[in-house]
């Protein structure tokens, strides 16, 4: 009784291995066989509406960029809410990006790296909740700093301008 039973589960076996196997296809891989590699996988996409870090509250008044450069001692350590689009982003991790309005232009990192924007940004709308700060840009590693070059051939330098931000939508 036991080799019927043993007899019939390897006959359901082979016929489930022959009916998973692709017709005209190996059924054993030999090591003449090239490995199938996998696809690479898309770039991610900005969502519509993508909201990173603390929320933005719709009650948060919008300060202009332009207003900010003009006099960023006046908003110095405040928190604020502001717009633009984004010129550019860290292509390492998402860490940092640019955004720009009509007249100006900002350099944001993301709190303490506690969220990141995709680096696809570039191009779409930002509303951004961050501290406005006056100081040198503290950050030590060199993908957090953008590395395009000025015309001069020489590194570009960070917008004037630095937000350290809390929360950021995107359109």
């Amino acid at each position: 009784m036991g080799t019927l039973k043993l007899s019939f589960a390897s006959i359901l076996l082979a016929l489930a291995l022959g009916a998973c196997a692709k017709e005209g296809a190996p059924t054993q891989v030999t090591k003449d066989t090239p490995a199938s590699t996998p696809a690479p996988a898309p770039a991610p996409v900005v969502q519509k509406n993508l909201a990173l870090g603390a929320p933005i509250p719709a009650s948060s008044p919008l300060v202009a960029l332009a207003d900010v450069a003009k006099n960023p001692g006046a908003y110095d350590g405040k928190s604020i809410t502001t717009t633009g689009t984004v010129t550019a982003v860290c292509q390492s991790m998402g860490c940092w990006m640019e955004i720009k309005d009509d007249a100006s232009q900002a350099h944001i990192k993301m709190a303490g790296h506690g969220f990141f924007v995709p680096k696809t940004a570039s191009g779409h709308k930002a509303k951004v909740m961050a501290t406005v700060s006056t100081e040198a840009d503290s950050c030590g590693e060199d993908d957090c700093k953008p590395k395009a070059a000025a015309k001069d051939g020489k590194d570009a330098k960070l917008a004037k301008l630095q937000l350290v931000a809390t929360g950021v939508e995107l359109d």
